[in-house]
C-alpha cells in the first residue's frame, strides 16, 4: 500500500510536468532504527559533482526526486547525531527512445543509524546502493549483489553498536558504583576525623583537669608545710637543755625519718609509728628545744609534739 501511494503521488506530479521532460522518479521514506519516520533529515543531491537540490524531509519522512537523463547523481542523507548515508543514481546510457517513456518509480527507503562512541561507521564511506539503467531489460534497477554485501556489513555494525551500548552501560554502572563507594568513604573519613577531633578535645580537657588537680595538690601540700612551720614558731618553748652527744638525745631519728632540708634547717618526719610514739613518750606536748654540742658544731634541735604526732627540726649554728 505504501509503495502504491508513492507511485500515485509521483504519477500525479509527473502529469503536471511537460510531457517531453525525460526524468527518473525516485524516492522513499527515511526512518530511524525504530522504523519511525524522521522529520528534518537533509536530502542533498549533486549532479555530475555540482549541487542539484537540497531540502529537509517533512513530518512523514518522505522525499521524492525527478532526475534528468544523461547524468551521474549522488543522493546524501544527513542528520545530526546519525551516520551519513548516500547512494548513487546513473541516468547515463539511456537510448533516446527509451528516455521518452515513463519509467517505474524507484523506491529507495533509508534507515539512519544513531552514532555511538567507539563504533566504526566506515561502511558508510561507500554508497549503500547503486541505481543504473540496464539496457537488457530497458529499465532502471539496482545492484542486488552489492546491496546484499552492504546489508551484511551494516548488520555487523549494528552488532558492534549493541555491544558498545552494553559496555557503555556497564561502565556507567561501575562508575556510579565507584562514585558511591568514594562518597561513602569520604563520609566515613569525615566521621573518623570528627571522632578523632572529639577525642583530642576530650584528652585536652582531661589533661587540663589533671594539671589543675596536681596544682591544687601541690598548693595544699605547700600550705600544710607553711602551717606546720608557723605552728612551730608560735608555740612556747621550754628552757633548752644541753647535752654533749647527739646519740644520747637523738637515737635513730635520722635513720628512721624522712629528711627534708629547708632554709638550712633539717626537718625530720618520722616514718614509723614506733618512732613517733617514742618521741611522744620522751618529750612533753609542745616544743622542746635541745642544744647538741658536737665536734666544732652546735646544733639547735626542736622536737614538736602535738596530739599523736611528732616532728624533729635541727639547725646548725
Amino acid at each position: 500500500m505504501k509503495y502504491l501511494i508513492y507511485i500515485l503521488v509521483f504519477l500525479c506530479l509527473s502529469f503536471g510536468l511537460n510531457a517531453q521532460t525525460e526524468t527518473l522518479n525516485i524516492g522513499g521514506t527515511i526512518s530511524g532504527e525504530d522504523d519511525i519516520a524522521m522529520q528534518g533529515v537533509q536530502v542533498t543531491v549533486t549532479k555530475n559533482g555540482q549541487l542539484f537540490t537540497s531540502f529537509p524531509t517533512t513530518y512523514s519522512g518522505a522525499y521524492n526526486l525527478f532526475l534528468p537523463m544523461g547524468a551521474e547523481f549522488v543522493v546524501s542523507i544527513t542528520k545530526d547525531g546519525y551516520a551519513k548515508k548516500y547512494f548513487t543514481v546513473s541516468t547515463m546510457g539511456v537510448p533516446a527512445e527509451s528516455a521518452k517513456k515513463k519509467f517505474a518509480v524507484m523506491i529507495a527507503d533509508l534507515e539512519l543509524i544513531a552514532l555511538v562512541p567507539g563504533v566504526d561507521y566506515s561502511v558508510f564511506n561507500q554508497p549503500v546502493n547503486k541505481y543504473y539503467f540496464n539496457p537488457k531489460v530497458d529499465n532502471f534497477e539496482y545492484d542486488k549483489k552489492y546491496l546484499k554485501d552492504v546489508i551484511a556489513q551494516v548488520q555487523e555494525l549494528k552488532k558492534a553498536k549493541k555491544e558498545a551500548i552494553a559496555a557503555a552501560k556497564l561502565k556507567a554502572e561501575q562508575d556510579k558504583k565507584n562514585a558511591d563507594l568514594a562518597s561513602e568513604k569520604a563520609l566515613q573519613d569525615k566521621k573518623n576525623a570528627d571522632l578523632a577531633a572529639e577525642k583530642a578535645k576530650q584528652d585536652a580537657l582531661l589533661a587540663a583537669e589533671q594539671a589543675k588537680s596536681k596544682k591544687l595538690e601541690e598548693e595544699a601540700l605547700t600550705n600544710k608545710k607553711l602551717q606546720e612551720e608557723k605552728s612551730i614558731t608560735s608555740t612556747p618553748t621550754v628552757t633548752p637543755t644541753k647535752t654533749e652527744a647527739v646519740s644520747t638525745t637523738n637515737p635513730s631519728i635520722l635513720s628512721e625519718g624522712v629528711l627534708v632540708l629547708k632554709d638550712n634547717t633539717l626537718i625530720v618526719y618520722p616514718k614509723s609509728k614506733k618512732l613517733v610514739n617514742a618521741l611522744i613518750l620522751k618529750y612533753t606536748s609542745g616544743v622542746t628545744e635541745e642544744i647538741i654540742l658536737g665536734h666544732n658544731v652546735v646544733i639547735i634541735q626542736r622536737i614538736l609534739v602535738r596530739n599523736e604526732d611528732a616532728w624533729v627540726y635541727q639547725k646548725n649554728l
